[in-house]
């Protein structure tokens, strides 16, 4: 895993300034949905919660999210989505063994760099900022996701942590959501 440093020194700015970064959203497209009972409305997730979660944060979460990880939204570009989502489908990410363990990464290092090298976006320059879900696991009552910090021209990733957040909420939406916010939650607690 790529070790974690604090955002501002990686990147290059003084300890009172926040960076400023490109949110480009969560990425679904590598998630592994683990669970016999839930998941199951595939035509409704695939790609309608994919896209919903994202405008959740976009209506509920940018601020608290900017505040977690101390940095400042200059842009959104969420046009690499699309593509990211395109292949996820019950086939490719929807899991029925209960056993899977959780809060350890399904993804590794180097499936984050190649995954952040194929984003297809409008912004250029400067650096990006995306959530990799890795797995949402319905026994383990929990979310994780990689939260990747990266170079918007050369696609270079500069900074990954591995992160998982318990579920909450009422309905599939909100739990699953929920799963993000308390990820987000716990952010700074490595940024102190």
């Amino acid at each position: 895993m790529i070790t974690l440093l604090l955002v501002g020194s990686l990147l290059g700015t003084a300890h009172a300034a926040r960076p400023e970064v490109t949110w480009t959203g969560i990425d679904y497209g590598m998630v592994t949905m683990v669970g016999s009972t839930d998941f199951r409305d595939h035509d409704a997730i695939f790609p309608g919660y994919l896209q919903k979660w994202n405008g959740l944060v976009i209506n509920e979460q940018t601020e608290h999210l900017q505040k977690r990880a101390k940095v400042t939204f200059s842009s959104t570009d969420l046009s690499g989505l699309q593509g990211a989502h395109a292949d996820a489908s019950r086939e490719r990410n929807i899991n029925r063994d209960d056993s899977l363990p959780f809060r350890t990464p399904y993804l590794g290092t180097q499936d984050i760099e190649q995954r952040v090298a194929t984003y297809t976006l409008n912004a250029t320059q400067g650096t990006g900022m995306v959530f990799i879900a890795d797995h949402l696991h319905k026994m383990g009552e929990v979310g994780c996701y990689h939260i990747v910090f990266y170079d918007l021209e050369s696609r270079e990733v500069r900074q990954a942590e591995f992160q998982c957040g318990a579920a909450r909420g009422v309905g599939f939406r909100n739990y699953w959501f929920g799963t993000f916010k308390n990820t987000v939650d716990e952010i700074s607690r490595y940024k102190n």
